[in-house]
């Protein structure tokens, strides 16, 4: 799959992209919201993780532009803070609790293109 890792923290974007690359995925990464739709402009994602914390917009405004540009965009959530406000009862969206091992976010993209 084709993944856009929206991560302020260079540790964190570097690391995760690291783990998706491993698993074979094609991996596009950005440090602000405004990169990740300017990423998302260029050409379509198979999904979208972001952090909740960004410095430009929250990643649930970030999550909401994507799907206003790619309908039904399966999206991952990750925060060390805990749920995610603003995308409840939403399809094709999941949450991964930082800091994440490969398995957790293995399952939580897993989830997150499941519908319901």
């Amino acid at each position: 799959m084709r993944l856009l890792v929206c991560e302020d923290d260079f540790l964190i974007l570097m690391n995760t992209a690291e783990m998706l690359r491993d698993l074979g995925h094609e991996v596009e990464e950005a440090g602000d919201g405004a990169t990740a739709l300017a990423t998302l402009a260029a050409g379509p994602v198979d999904m979208l993780l972001t952090d909740i914390g960004l410095p430009d917009m929250t990643g649930v405004e970030l999550a909401r532009k994507a799907r206003a540009a790619q309908p039904g965009l399966p999206i991952v959530f990750a925060s060390g803070l805990g749920e995610v406000e603003g995308f409840a009862g939403e399809t094709f969206v999941a949450f991964v609790q930082k800091p994440y091992t490969m398995p957790a976010l293995e399952a939580a993209m897993a989830a997150a293109t499941r519908p319901g």
